[in-house]
Parts: C-alpha cells; sequence; structure tokens
C-alpha cells in the first residue's frame, strides 16, 4: 500500500476514535432528568420512641443532603448527636419524643438543587396493661402495672386510677388485688403521664383453676384422652379428636405441640421383610393442624425400624428407639421428613468393647429421655442397664448400680433427685415391678408389684409399662396398666378395660399405689408441665 494512502487512513481512524471518545464523555455529562422524592417507611405507625426509615426514591442527583430536625441520625447501629447526613439514605433517624417532624432531602446535579420534605407524627403509644401472673386463679394475688410512654422529667407528675372490676380500685403504679368468683373481670386505668390524660383496659378470665395436663392414650378407641390434674377436685377424662392408632408408645408435650411415637401393629417380633407401619406425628393440643414429622419408608426399612419410645427436648428435637438398633433424631418440625438413620449404640460391637461384653448386638431398647442435656438410654428383655451418652451420641458412662436390671421404662425426676424405672423380666436380683432409686442409681427401692400387667409380648419381649410420668410439684409420678384379662400375651384387646387404667404413687410415700383412671387400657402417657 502507497504510504500516503496509509497515513491518511491511520489518520482517518484515530480522528474518529477521539471522535467517538468526545461524544462518549460529553453523554456521560448529560443527565435525565432529576427527580428528589422519598418516602417513610410505617408512616402511619410510628410510635415513641420511634427509629424512623426514609427510602430514597430519587433518580439522577449528583449529591444528596438530609435534615431531620428534632431527630438523630443511626449510624452502624448507634444513635449519633447528628441530624444531618449526606449518604444516598441513612441507615435510620431516632425520635425520642412524640411530635410532628419534618424530614427535608435536598439533592444536586449539574450544580442544581432540588427540595423534598415531608411532615410526619411520631405518635405517643397508648398505655398498656400488664399483670402477673398471666393465668389467674380465684383468690390468687394479681399485681397489674402499666407500660407507657415515661417522660423523665415529669414522673413525678403521674397519676393512677385503677378500677379492677371486683369493687376494688387503687392509685398506686403497682397495685395488687385478687378475684373471686371466677369469671371475666375488666381492667380500666386512667393515667395522667405528666402532658396528656390516657386510658386504658383489659379483660381478664379468672380461672376456678389452671393445673397441668395429663394425656392418656386409649388402645379401646384409638383415641388420646386428657385430664386435668387440679389440686382442689378430680377432673373427668376429656376424648380429644386425635386418632393414636393401637399402639402409640409414647405422647410428649413441646410448647403447644403434642409429639405421639405409635409402634404400628407388629411390637412383637414378626417375620423377616414384614413391612413399617409405625410412625411420628404432631398436633396441637386440640388435635388440629396434624402433620407426620417422619416414618419408616416401606422401600428401605421394614418393621424393626418402626418407632417405639420417644422424647422431646427443650430445643424441638424428637429422640426415639425402635426395637435394638439405637436412638435416632429428627426435629419435631419437619414435615414427612426422611426416617434418620440411628446414631446412638448404632454400632454394637464397640458398646460391647466399651462395656466389657461378648456382644450388645439385639440387646432390646427400653427407653430413651433427655436429662441435664445428656441422652439416657436403657436396654432390657436380650440387654440390661441404663447408660448415658452425649447429645452428640459419644458414651459417657453406664449406670453401674443398674447394669444388671432389664428397665424396660425409666424417668428422671431431677427436682427430687430420683430416677424411676420398670423392670419387665426378672434380673440382678429384681423381678419385675416399679421402682425407685437415687440419681446414682442406690438405693433401689419396691413401689409396686404391678401384679395382673398383661403378659403381651411374652417373656422374652413383654411390652409391660411404656411410660411413666413424674409431676414432682404435684407430688404423684403416674404410669399406664394393662391388666392381663384386658390385653392377653398376643396382645389381642380381650376386655373392656374396667382392670385397666392409670395408676399414681405419692412421691413422699405418704400413700400406696392406686388408680387414677379406669375403664382406658393405656399405652402411652404423657404431661403437660404448663399449666392451663
Amino acid at each position: 500500500m502507497n504510504p500516503k494512502v496509509f497515513t491518511k487512513i491511520l489518520l482517518a481512524f484515530t480522528f474518529a476514535a477521539v471522535f467517538i471518545v468526545a461524544c462518549d464523555k460529553e453523554e456521560e455529562r448529560v443527565w435525565g432528568e432529576v427527580t428528589t422524592f422519598f418516602t417513610i417507611q410505617d408512616a402511619d405507625n410510628l410510635n415513641a420512641p420511634a427509629t424512623v426509615r426514609f427510602i430514597n426514591g430519587s433518580k439522577n442527583a449528583e449529591a444528596y443532603h438530609w435534615t431531620f430536625p428534632g431527630g438523630r441520625i443511626v449510624s452502624g447501629g448507634e444513635v449519633t448527636e447528628d441530624s444531618t447526613s449526606t449518604a444516598i439514605q441513612p441507615e435510620g433517624v431516632y425520635y425520642p419524643w412524640p411530635g410532628e417532624y419534618s424530614a427535608t432531602l435536598v439533592t444536586t446535579a449539574d450544580g442544581k438543587e432540588t427540595t423534598h420534605t415531608k411532615e410526619f407524627t411520631v405518635l405517643k403509644p397508648q398505655p398498656i396493661i400488664r399483670n402477673e401472673p398471666t393465668g389467674i386463679v380465684y383468690d390468687d394475688i394479681v399485681t397489674f402495672w402499666a407500660e407507657f410512654f415515661q417522660y423523665p422529667h415529669l414522673m413525678d407528675q403521674v397519676t393512677y386510677a385503677w378500677d379492677f372490676g371486683n369493687g376494688e380500685t387503687s392509685t398506686e403504679a403497682m397495685p395488687q388485688t385478687s378475684f373471686n368468683p371466677p369469671g371475666n373481670y375488666t381492667i380500666t386505668l386512667e393515667l395522667f403521664d405528666g402532658v396528656d390524660n390516657l386510658t386504658a383496659s383489659k379483660t381478664i378470665n379468672v380461672q376456678a383453676e389452671i393445673a397441668k395436663t395429663l394425656y392418656i392414650t386409649n388402645a379401646l378407641n384409638q383415641r388420646l384422652y386428657k385430664k386435668m390434674l387440679y389440686t382442689g377436685a378430680i377432673a373427668p377424662e376429656e376424648e380429644l379428636p386425635i386418632d393414636v392408632g393401637l399402639h402409640p408408645l409414647s405422647v410428649s408435650v413441646y410448647q403447644d405441640r403434642l409429639v405421639v411415637s405409635v409402634a404400628g401393629d407388629n411390637i412383637r417380633f414378626s417375620a423377616t421383610g414384614t413391612p413399617p407401619d409405625g410412625y411420628i406425628f404432631t398436633t396441637n393440643l386440640a388435635g388440629g393442624n396434624r402433620y407426620t414429622i417422619t416414618a419408616p419408608s416401606l422401600l428401605e426399612h421394614t418393621y424393626i425400624d418402626d418407632p417405639f419410645v420417644s422424647t422431646v427436648d427443650q430445643n424441638g428435637f424428637v429422640y426415639w428407639l425402635d426395637r435394638f438398633q439405637g436412638v435416632r433424631r429428627i426435629h419435631y418440625s419437619e414435615i414427612n421428613g426422611e426416617y434418620p438413620s440411628p446414631y446412638v449404640w448404632n454400632v454394637p460391637a464397640d458398646m460391647a468393647e466399651l462395656l466389657g461384653e461378648s456382644t450388645t448386638y439385639g440387646w432390646t431398647d427400653g427407653t430413651v429421655r433427655v436429662v441435664n442435656n445428656e441422652i439416657w438410654y436403657s436396654k432390657h428383655g436380650t440387654g440390661k442397664g441404663l447408660y448415658r451418652f452425649t447429645l452428640a451420641g459419644q458414651f459417657i458412662a453406664k449406670f453401674d448400680n443398674l447394669y444388671n436390671y432389664k428397665i424396660r421404662t425409666f424417668e428422671a425426676d431431677t427436682e427430687n433427685q430420683k430416677i424411676y424405672f420398670a423392670i419387665n423380666a426378672s434380673g440382678g436380683g429384681l423381678d419385675p415391678g416399679l421402682y425407685v432409686c437415687n440419681f446414682d442409681g442406690t438405693n433401689v427401692q419396691l413401689i409396686d408389684d404391678l401384679a395382673g400387667f398383661s403378659m403381651q409380648g411374652g417373656e422374652a419381649e413383654r411390652t409391660y409399662v411404656t411410660s411413666i410420668v413424674v409431676d414432682a410439684e404435684g407430688g404423684y409420678v403416674y404410669y399406664p396398666f394393662r391388666h392381663q384379662e384386658d390385653v392377653n400375651t398376643a396382645g389381642e384387646l380381650v376386655g373392656d378395660g374396667s382392670q385397666s387404667g392409670v395408676k399414681r404413687y405419692k412421691i413422699d410415700g405418704s400413700e400406696t399405689p392406686a388408680f387414677f383412671v379406669t375403664g382406658i387400657i393405656p399405652y402411652g402417657i404423657g404431661i403437660d408441665h404448663v399449666k392451663r
């Protein structure tokens, strides 16, 4: 190519490139229409003291300047002394007092300023009446107080005028009163906060008595019952609209939920490959919002995986056993969750080595409980003993004094430092029955020989007592009793339940064990320790 022509072409390309770059830079300086605008989050619901969020909706601005008269900027979660900001959007603005306020945003673009101002109100919250206790029984002493916006420099001017609806009034800040008879009462308060006269009211329900609740399964109709544990009267059993199947071996209460483990029909050893039919479910306390937490898979499991005895810890984790394979765990909030594998005592050879036994394979599972943030776990039938593990499944120790006993069921009374346990087969010098011992396993005492208890399952795998409930505050231990004339060795229901029910034992030993409920054939029982 001719050098002169090449030079001309090169100059042309260079000029074009410079022109394009210049145009691009010029276009960067051309702004669209500037809008200055912001909104206030929850503008109609700002109660003092309030941290207000201002949402910047401005467009095409180069710089921002906010002004908040009477407010203080929040930065990094801390309230500063600044009332102005140049941030695109402040984290928040704190207003300690109720009142009328304004906020202004000035934006700058191309040297020009535009302004947007909004007015808003920070309200004084209405007084709220509080009381303790919240569950009120007739003749209880009840303390009332008010939560309200306080002016620190005017607290000596605050006045109260209470009317409790029971014929009593008060001018105190935290008055006390009682109510009788039971029923609904309307509490009213006229309050002067140093600036304004305010009123508040609240209706309370005064109960004849609030109490813990005992939950009882009934094999006769496969339903769940509840019985209030009143101190002044014996309440009748109330049937709940909750189907629990034939063998619900455990009932637990977590917050306002019931958790029930159902072992299914095959609670004796059956033919290899028998499909599973057990599951763990939860409902609210009235029987609503029911869902299955987990269940063995028909494709991956057999009847030996069905859930037997279970418990729930303070964090909502459900722990349960099957026949002999160890402890499994899942959170109660899971819906149709995948059935987990055992993680405690899941390697029998390792446990045999730790215990100095030739084998622990097939040792029959008893009961699992969470005690003092540990897993306690018993064995019976072909096994024996009571053991402690961490929540992660690491072995801690065995109870030396209980090692040779076949412990079908147990419950720990942490308040009185006692362990209650049921032995379903003779061993270690103890015959079947309900026993109590100290927390270290010493001083074993017989409570009830449980004469006439059903031999369901036979000598080798006797179903026996599957739940023990301790109400240390109320002073009783409760346990299910199924008579041989109501449930035979094959597990068939052959009676009307008239000789079965729930028995109880006075913790201080002042009363002999006696029936508390009859006419029911129970497997699992549980207690709600919250008085309702």
